[in-house]
């Protein structure tokens, strides 16, 4: 099985792809009907939230550059 991938895109969502489900924060299932891709919003203005319907063209700028996160801190 390969790994599931997310795209966090320039200006845009989330593009997730692979072997995933989605939950909500009770633990219930979003029913994907097979979807193997689709992106997730991080502009707050879908009408379809948390899935990306478009809305962040011309209202949502980040340019998506990797880097390190600090290491974790050793729990006392």
């Amino acid at each position: 099985m390969s790994k599931t991938k997310l795209t966090i895109n320039s200006n845009g969502s989330v593009k997730v792809e692979g072997d995933f489900e989605i939950v909500d924060s009770q633990g219930n299932v979003y029913g994907l009907q097979g979807r193997q891709v689709l992106g997730i919003c991080r502009c707050g203005h879908s009408a379809n939230k948390p899935f990306c319907d478009g809305s962040h063209r011309n209202n949502f700028e980040h340019d998506a550059k990797a880097f390190d996160l600090p290491p974790i801190k050793p729990r006392s």
